[in-house]
This record gives structure tokens, sequence and C-alpha cells, in this order.
């Protein structure tokens, strides 16, 4: 898959679609094409007000929220494994930040090795190759670009 074809499935096919599979391409891409409109916005409103940028920062990261999670999602089946794996990204985030807001304000040394070695697996799940064949979350999406091409 392309980049192009990455983001168009992303943002307009499969816009809020959890169901189905996502080769390792079309996240990679999709999460690269996150990355440039994130960093692009960043750019295009730094000589903004910071009270005009941030809510406008917040918008977009919000209209990218649902075609973000539901690509991840897809890649996880593409493992064969279900979507609630992706909380676990999620609360090692939000156990670090509930240390540093603890009384005391820091972090332990192994707590925050701990969410990084959380948030490292993870991504080493995201980067695997997704089961050959198909599965319980439907046909092998790499199956489906050979028979395009």
């Amino acid at each position: 898959m392309t980049f192009a074809e990455a983001v168009r499935t992303c943002l307009k096919d499969k816009y809020c679609c959890f169901r189905g599979r996502a080769a390792r391409s079309e996240f990679w891409w999709f999460s690269l094409c996150i990355g440039l409109i994130n960093l692009a916005a960043a750019l295009l409103l730094s000589p903004l007000p910071r009270e005009t940028a941030m809510p406008l920062k917040f918008l977009i990261s919000l209209a990218l929220l649902l075609p973000n999670l539901g690509v991840t999602v897809r890649r996880l089946h593409d493992r064969n494994l279900r979507g609630w794996w992706l909380l676990i990204p999620i609360i090692s985030l939000l156990l670090w930040l509930l240390e540093r807001a603890a009384p005391g304000g820091g972090t332990s040394a192994a707590s925050s090795l701990l969410s990084l070695s959380m948030c490292i697996c993870y991504l080493a799940i995201l980067s695997m190759p997704g089961t050959a064949g198909p599965n319980c979350f439907g046909p092998d999406p790499l199956a489906a670009e050979k028979t395009r091409d």
C-alpha cells in the first residue's frame, strides 16, 4: 500500500472503522501522515497566540483520533489480537502521568522504565508481520493487495 492509498483508506474509506485488518504499510504510512499533519499544524499555528493555536491543534488532533484508533485496532487484528490491546500504551501513559501528578511530583526510575518498556513492546507488536492468510478478523490484507496488482 502506498502513502496516498493509506491516507485515503484511513481518512475516507475507513474513517471510523474498527473491523477487519490493516497491513503494516497502511498503519505506518498513516502514522507518518498524522505526524506530518501535526508538524505542519505546529509550524503554521506557531505565529498565533497560544490561546488561539492550542484549540486549533486540539481540533486537528480530535479529527484524526478516530481514524488513528481505527487503523491501530485493525493493525492489532492483523496480528490476530483484539483491539483491547490498544489500552496498553494508554494505561502506561496514564499511570506515568498519575505518578507525576502525585504529591512530590516525581516519577521513580522503575515506573518510567516500566512505562517505556510497555510502549516499546507495543510498538514491536505493531511492527511484526500479520498472520498469514485469513484469521478471525478477516482476510489477509496482503493477499487482497496482491490480487489488486
